[in-house]
Formats: C-alpha cells, sequence, structure tokens
C-alpha cells in the first residue's frame, strides 16, 4: 500500500501480551518413514517406536486421513487440484466464518514439554485474490480452550506456500489439536498438502548466566529495573525464568493477569489466581509490583459498557462498576502494589474529540470525567500507590502536548494524578534519541514522577521485513542504540523512577505474534534467557562489537578558514556522543581529490593539545594493520603542527573549538565508499579522554577495522524561502514575486511530461508553497490518488532526514481540483489549499502549519516537491518529476529530500 505506515502508532502491547508458540523455521530430524497416514492413535504394530515422534499426511490414499471440518458448513475432500506433490492434495472448501477450517487430533501424539516442528504446504484455487492462511493449535487444558499460533503467511493461487513453526506444549490438555484457518477471509477456499508434525529433539537445559553483573544493581543509583511477564512464566518458581526475574529485575508487572476481563469477567465474579502469583513471587523475592491496568477501552468486558437492556450504561451504572471494580482490585493489593496504571490509552488525536481524547465507550458515556472518576477511586482505594496516566508514542509533539493538559486539568482540579507513563514502544530506527529526550523533558514542570513502562525495540521497520535468524549487524545496532536510550534515561534519573521492559526475553514476547508472526529479538536477553550485546550495551559496552556507521559527504568545495559560510550548509551534522551528550558533530564535504570537514567540539576547559583525529581508509581495506592507503590525521585545538598536504584552521567557539579541514585523496569520486572515522581527544595534564565516531574501542591507530565508512554523494539540493505571509486563494499575489523559483526537472519515473515552477514563502506559523504545474491533460481517473494528476509536498520540518517520518514530517498531496491526501493522518489538520486551472495546466497554492515549536531564520528544512501526471487518461502515473529526491521513496524516507533556508 503506498502510504506511510507508522508500526509504533499501534499502540496495543498491552492487549497482545502473548506468551505462546515459538514461531521459527521447523527444526529437522533425520527419520526414514512412509509417507503415510499415522494417526495420533498409533498405529504402527510393525513401525519402529522412533515413528511415534512424527505423523505425516499426504492423501495418496485418497481419504482425508483424520482431517476434521472445523465448523459445521467445512466441506473436506481430496482432490487432484489440490496436490503439492504426488497425486492428491486437501481441498477445503464451504467456510462461512474465519475460524473454519481443517483440524487435525494431535491429543495422544503431543506431551507436555515437548516441542513439535509443523509444517504444510498450502494454496488457493485459481481466481482466488491472496489472502492469509494460518496455521494453529487449539488446546483444551482445566475446561479452558485455547488458541495458540504457529505461523501465517499470505497464500495465492499461483503457487504454493510453506507454512512452517514449532510449538511447545506447556500445559497438561484435554484435547489439541492443528488446524488452518483465514480469519480475515471467512468464505476463502484453499488447498493443503504434506502436512507433518515430527517432535524436535529434546534442547539443551537451560541455565541463565550467574557470573554476569545484575541488571538492578547496574541501575540502583538511578531508577527500578523492570519486566512484565505472565503468570506462566514463573509457575516453577526455581527454575531459569524465575531466576532471571530474580536476578536481574526489581520490579514486576502482569501482562494480562491485572486487567479488567482478567479479574472480572462477569459482573461481581472476581478471580485473582494468576495476579496473586505473581504478587506472591514478588512479595517473596522482594521484588516491587506494578498494577496495570485499571480503566482500558480494550479487554474490558462488554457488560461493563450496556446495562440489562442492552443500551448504553448510564454515567451513573459506569462510575457504580468502576468504583467496584477499583475497590476489589486495588483494595486486594493495598499496600503490595507501589504504582498503578490507572487509566490507559485515553488520547487518541485520530479521533478528533475534544482535548484529543479517545472516543472509547468510557468516553462516550461520561466524557472527560471518567479519567476523573477513576483516579479519584483508586486513590481512596489505596492512598499509597503513586497513580499514573499511562499511553503510547508520548514522542509524539501533538499527543504528548494532550497528555501534558490532561494532566495539569485534573491537577488543578486536585485529582490524584501523580504519574505519566511512557509505553516507549520503539523501532530499530525511530523515534530518534532526541525524540525520547525531549519527551521525558516536556512533562518536567508538572512535579509528577515518569517511569517508562512498556520497553521494547523491535528490529524491523515495516511489517514486510523478516529474519530467520538475528543478523550480527542488527545486533550490534540495537544493542547501540538501547545504550543510547538509557544514557538518556539517566539524564532523566530525577524523575524517572522505573524502566520497564514489556516482556524479560525474546522468547516471551507479544512482538512475535504483532503485527505479524515472525521472530523480533526485541529485548535484553534471547529466547535461552542468555544475555544480549543489547544487556552488554547497558552492562560494559567494550564487550559489544563495532558497528559500521555510515555516513555522507556532499559534494562541494569550501575555504578553509573557520568560517561556517553558506558552502556547509547542505552537509548534514553527525553527533559524536558519550555517555548521552554530545562531545563533538562533524560535516563532510568532497571534491577532486579532497575531502572537507568541520568538525564542531564541545569542550570549555582549554588545553592546546586537545585534538581532532582524523582517520583514512581510502580503500575501505578493513584491516587489522594499516595498509598503504591508510592514514591518521591530528588537528590540534591550539592551530599548531599543521599536516601538509592536509590544511587545517582551529578557532574558538562559544562552546569550544571548531576545526575546518581539507585532506588529500588520492581519489574521489561520486558513489565511491572510504574507511573513516574521528576521534576526539580531551586531554587534561597527562589523562586524555577519547570519544570516537565509530570505533568505539579506540583501536584506530594500527587498525582500520573499526572504521566507519564514508560515501561520496552528490548531496541535496539547497534553495531558500523568503519571509512572507500570502492569501491561500489559488490567485498569485504579488508578494510571491519576491521567492525565488525552483523547478521539478528531476525525473522519478518517465523522462518527460508534467512539470513545476515552484515558489515558497514562510514566517512563523506557516510554510507557503506556490507550484505552476504545466499539464496538458488534466485527469484523476485512477481511484489511487498518487496515480492522479497532482502535487506532492514533503515537509521534513527538525530536517531529521529519517526513515521512516517522525512526528514532525508530513506528506501533503493536492491534486488539480484541489482535493487532498496527508500521510501520516495526524498531519491533515496542517494543511491549508488552494487549486485553479490555467491555459496550460493549474495552480497548488499550500500553506502547511508548523508543529511544536516553529524554526527561525537561518533554519534549514527538509523540503521537497514533487508532480504526478497521468498523461493518457488511462488511470495509470505515466510520469513523476521531482525537485531533488530522485530514489521515489520520499513517500516514507526522508532522508534524500532536499533543503530549505528559511532567510
Amino acid at each position: 500500500m503506498k502510504r506511510l505506515k507508522r508500526f509504533m502508532a499501534l499502540g496495543l502491547a498491552a492487549a497482545l501480551m502473548l506468551s505462546v508458540a515459538t514461531v521459527g523455521s521447523l527444526t529437522s530430524r533425520t527419520q526414514v518413514h512412509a509417507e503415510a497416514a499415522v494417526s495420533s492413535e498409533a498405529e504402527a504394530s510393525d513401525e519402529p517406536s522412533e515413528a511415534l515422534d512424527r505423523i505425516a499426511t499426504d492423501f495418496e490414499d485418497g481419504t482425508v486421513q483424520g482431517w476434521q471440518p472445523r465448523g459445521g458448513s467445512v466441506l473436506l475432500s481430496v482432490s487432484g487440484d489440490a496436490a503439492y506433490s504426488g497425486e492428491y492434495g486437501l481441498k477445503v472448501e464451504g467456510r462461512t466464518q474465519g475460524w473454519n477450517g481443517p483440524t487435525f487430533n494431535v491429543t495422544s501424539f503431543m506431551q507436555v514439554g515437548k516441542t513439535y516442528g509443523i509444517t504444510a504446504w498450502v494454496r488457493l484455487p485459481a481466481g482466488s485474490s491472496a489472502s492469509s492462511v494460518a496455521m494453529l493449535v487449539e488446546r483444551t487444558t482445566d475446561g479452558t480452550a485455547y488458541y495458540e499460533s504457529v505461523t501465517s503467511k499470505t497464500a495465492t493461487d499461483n503457487g504454493w506456500v510453506k507454512l512452517s513453526g514449532e510449538y511447545t506444549l506447556k500445559n497438561p490438555v484435554s484435547n489439541a489439536g492443528v488446524y488452518f484457518e483465514s480469519f480475515d477471509n471467512p468464505t476463502l477456499s484453499f488447498y493443503v498438502d504434506e502436512f507433518v508434525i515430527e517432535r524436535v529433539p529434546d534442547p539443551i537445559p537451560i541455565e541463565i548466566e550467574q557470573d554476569i553483573p545484575n541488571l538492578k544493581d547496574v541501575f540502583a543509583d538511578d531508577f527500578l529495573l523492570g519486566a512484565a511477564l505472565l503468570a506462566n512464566e514463573i509457575a516453577d518458581v526455581e527454575g531459569p525464568d524465575a531466576q532471571l526475574v530474580k536476578k536481574h529485575f526489581n520490579s514486576l508487572t502482569a501482562g494480562n493477569e491485572m486487567k479488567w476481563d482478567a479479574t472480572e469477567p462477569v459482573e461481581g465474579q472476581f478471580t485473582f489466581a494468576n495476579a496473586d502469583k505473581i504478587v506472591d513471587f514478588a512479595e517473596e523475592n522482594g521484588i516491587a509490583v506494578r498494577g496495570h491496568t485499571l480503566i482500558w477501552h480494550s479487554q474490558t468486558p462488554n457488560w461493563v459498557f450496556y446495562d440489562e437492556n442492552g443500551n448504553l450504561a448510564s454515567k451513573e451504572l459506569l462510575f457504580a462498576r468502576m468504583k467496584s471494580h477499583i475497590d476489589e482490585v486495588v483494595g486486594r493489593y493495598k499496600g503490595k502494589i507501589y504504582a498503578w496504571d490507572v487509566v490507559n490509552e485515553v488520547i487518541e488525536p485520530g479521533d478528533r474529540k475534544p482535548n484529543g481524547l479517545r472516543n472509547s465507550l468510557w468516553y462516550q458515556i461520561a466524557g472527560e470525567e471518567f479519567i476523573e472518576k477513576a483516579f479519584e477511586y483508586a486513590h481512596a482505594a489505596d492512598p499509597d500507590a503513586v497513580l499514573y496516566i499511562n499511553d503510547y508514542n508520548t514522542h509524539f509533539t501533538d499527543k504528548r502536548q494532550f497528555i501534558y493538559d490532561l494532566i495539569k486539568r485534573l491537577q488543578d482540579k486536585g485529582i490524584p494524578v501523580q504519574g505519566v507513563g511512557h509505553q516507549t514502544h520503539i523501532g530499530i530506527a525511530s523515534p530518534s534519541i532526541q525524540e525520547l529526550d525531549d519527551m521525558l523533558a516536556a512533562f518536567r514542570d508538572l512535579g509528577i514522577e515518569q517511569q517508562v513502562t512498556e520497553l521494547d525495540m523491535s528490529v524491523y521497520t515495516n511489517d514486510a521485513e523478516s529474519y530467520e535468524s538475528f543478523p550480527l549487524e542488527l545486533q550490534i545496532k540495537q544493542a547501540k542504540r538501547y545504550q543510547a536510550i538509557f544514557e538518556v534515561f539517566k539524564k532523566h534519573a530525577d524523575q524517572l523512577t522505573a524502566v520497564i521492559f514489556w516482556g524479560k526475553d525474546d522468547l516471551n514476547t507479544w512482538l512475535r505474534t504483532f503485527p505479524v508472526d515472525r521472530n523480533n529479538w526485541p529485548l535484553l536477553f534471547d529466547e535461552r534467557l542468555q544475555a544480549k550485546y543489547a544487556y552488554w550495551a547497558l552492562v560494559d559496552p567494550s564487550k559489544v562489537p563495532v558497528e559500521t556507521q555510515k555516513a555522507a559527504a556532499v559534494a562541494g568545495t569550501v575555504k578553509v578558514d573557520g568560517n561556517l559560510d553558506d558552502t556547509w550548509k547542505s552537509a548534514k551534522p553527525v553527533t559524536i556522543q558519550s555517555e548521552g551528550s554530545a562531545v563533538a558533530s562533524y560535516r563532510t564535504q568532497w571534491s577532486s581529490g579532497q575531502l572537507h570537514l568541520w568538525v564542531d567540539v564541545m569542550d570549555t576547559t582549554v588545553n592546546g593539545n586537545d585534538a581532532v583525529e582524523v582517520f583514512i581508509d581510502e580503500n575501505n581495506g578493513k584491516t587489522t594493520s594499516y595498509e598503504a592507503d591508510d592514514m591518521k590525521y591530528t588537528f590540534l585545538r591550539s592551530g599548531a603542527n599543521p599536516h601538509k598536504p592536509a590544511e587545517y584552521k582551529a578557532v574558538k567557539s562559544a562552546t569550544g573549538y571548531v576545526i575546518e579541514a581539507s585532506i588529500p585523496l588520492a581519489s574521489a569520486a561520486l558513489a565511491q565508499t572510504i574507511g573513516f572515522d574521528i576521534r576526539i581527544a580531551d586531554r587534561s595534564g597527562s589523562d586524555t579522554a577519547l570519544t570516537s565516531w565509530n570505533d568505539i574501542h579506540h583501536k584506530q591507530d594500527a587498525d582500520t577495522s573499526g572504521f566507519g565508512e564514508l560515501e561520496l554523494i552528490e548531496g541535496p539540493r539547497l534553495a531558500k524561502a523568503v519571509s512572507g505571509t500570502p492569501v491561500i486563494d489559488g490567485d498569485i499575489d504579488g508578494i510571491w514575486t519576491c521567492a525565488t523559483a525552483l523547478t521539478t526537472d528531476r525525473w522519478v519515473q518517465g523522462t518527460s511530461g508534467s512539470s513545476a515552477k515552484v515558489r515558497t514563502l514562510w514566517d512563523g506559523n506557516r510554510l507557503y508553497v506556490l507550484a505552476e504545474v504545466t499539464d496538458s491533460l488534466l485527469t484523476k481517473r485512477s481511484a489511487n490518488v498518487w496515480e492522479q494528476d497532482s502535487v506532492e509536498i514533503f515537509l521534513d520540518q527538525n530536517n531529521a532526514r529519517t526513515n521512516p517520518y517522525d512526528a514532525d514530517d508530513g506528506q501533503y498531496r493536492i491534486n488539480f481540483d484541489n482535493e487532498q491526501s496527508v500521510s501520516p493522518g495526524s498531519s491533515s489538520g496542517r494543511l491549508v489549499s488552494a487549486a485553479k486551472l490555467t491555459d496550460n495546466g493549474y495552480i497548488v497554492e499550500a500553506s502547511i502549519a508548523w508543529t511544536g515549536t516553529p524554526p527561525v531564520a537561518g533554519s534549514l528544512i527538509g523540503f521537497d516537491v514533487q508532480v504526478n501526471n497521468d498523461q493518457d487518461d488511462d488511470g495509470v502515473r505515466d510520469s513523476i518529476a521531482i525537485w531533488n529526491d530522485m530514489t521515489g521513496m520520499s513517500w516514507q524516507n526522508l532522508s534524500e529530500i532536499g533543503l530549505l533556508e528559511l532567510k
């Protein structure tokens, strides 16, 4: 789908704290058996006993071989059309509900504590649209049915898809079966063939690493260090899972066991068995407990919101039920739970309700008052518990402001809201470290506690990615990102009282199944409870391998005089950090035979021997000893001892000093990549503190294997927007004559077609864009808005140039009829536009409101504009003309867009 999709905006972690099947590739066993039907009752009088470890159905005898319909309308038959191999396969049709499909009973086959590899091949009948088909296990334990995912994939009619995964039976069962369904397509017919379930060899017993530092001790002077879990993870109080919890965490959160549907599924009938297990375990081991969650729009039984006649409950009835529930739950654990998430996820700007409140049934019945009552009731039930409002995506400026304003309103009314919880389900690439810093800083003046309540880090940037194993490069990247994030957390430790991971290990995480089934590795300990590089990044970063960071040098020529002139403005600064603080930043440019550097060092303690050390490996050989092309350059703060033929200038700055230098390169060509690193040497007497951009182990003097990489690129175009405020009406006001024009003259698609002359203005409130489009035939025949004749504006207000979009970013599309489409949806309120037809095309005039703190004169913002054109009115886009970014990915990745300087 050609739209920006924000994974982190979904915020469903608390609904999906699942600890179920292990998803992964099938572990094969060396066994030789006839591919005949073998029932779970083990017919095998002449088969070796090893056959009991395996069941295979291939339907070659012309029967369904033990498969049964799941749902009364389901029809199962053996068909030649359904054969993946051989002559026959299983045809499934007659489905009317998502859960309908074929099921195979494995009750007698499966054993508690054993792991099974399950595979099958699926395909759709000819003419079927692509649809997801899932393979699951249904088990009945203590009279309750559980439905646990093994894997799912998109099936089509033009090829077979292999479903493969592993499943561990963790609980005794009275019944168990493997089944297939297509939940999103209730009437889908599909084929299944070559089904195999076989026992995986027993794993090596898990033992936690007892000789490594305890995380809770590492952060003892900063904040509590906790994890969320499910009661079954600590069922064996002496098992490795429980040992890991006791060793590393001093705060626990019940992932599901304290939610309304778990504690009061039927009105007045409370059940606390699983919640008690967690609280009792914590008390016995001196671990604090967070309560999660009292009031939420999800996982709340429907009866809460309706009266006996099936109508929406009155506010009085809703509040009575709320009070009864809170009194019982909070009262039961009074003095045992140190903090409660009283209300969870009550802000949703996309619902467009006053004050950004989520349009939940709570809100529909009681408005904002339900939040007030929840805090009042919780405080009365346990006056000593710290009461939190908890939400996701609090790094988004608009959402954060709504939460801030809500807390302020509650405080002004004397409502006992005492903390704000940041869920912090993040990705490997976003949000930025600065956004997380801003997130915590934004609430400081409210005088309340803050906690990171549900931390994890997806290793993916989109829903389509999936890895069978965890790439080393991503392991290192995740580790460094966790390190940087925790440095920010420590910076705010005076207000931040706890950091809680949403899960303790990579097996027990909701990200196994959300947003799709795949391994994700989001936490500090792996599936076998062993410390990952992410753990060591927090405990001893020297144990983390060096990550090869990548940066870009833009084409340009500079005068080495210590002045940051306009030639440097197209070069993006790269930060060099230590312990969460910027030590220096650098910019790079290149020209024939030269690499140019601007290094800004933050160091107000003057020592003439302070230095910027630059390391070059022209052939990027990554060798453990220097070759002929490898060089080190030392540029002193004093400006003494210049390198020849290198040229440099050292100047004093308000925050330290600046080094501007030009370094010779034997060759320099577009798209060339060189090995590169910068090290800051801060000297005080005989002591030297080193901070490196890439090689954190500081081995650059003789070893180039830890260098980063610098690609020589053309760089973004730079334009200027002058100050001015036009009227947005489609007429070209006189004020536009002072704006310099740029042209969409680069072709992302096609080699000719519609293009535009574009001008920009700005003021303290908005950016203004005028596009005069030349287009001989105007059409919006396509239902896809991006294929209609239109102008797209890409804006990156803070010029972070991220993939995917940050909170300040937006994609704004206006067609010739002034019909708008905006991504992400939260940016739609920022756009005002007008369009008018002309003799040779059309005009689009638009303004986009700044978000957060507006930029000021001299600011650089990320900016691009493109023209979409359906040349022949056939509903298909024929050309895309853009000002700067030729990747065609601006709609989700802003790293290559142009630059706009506000003058």
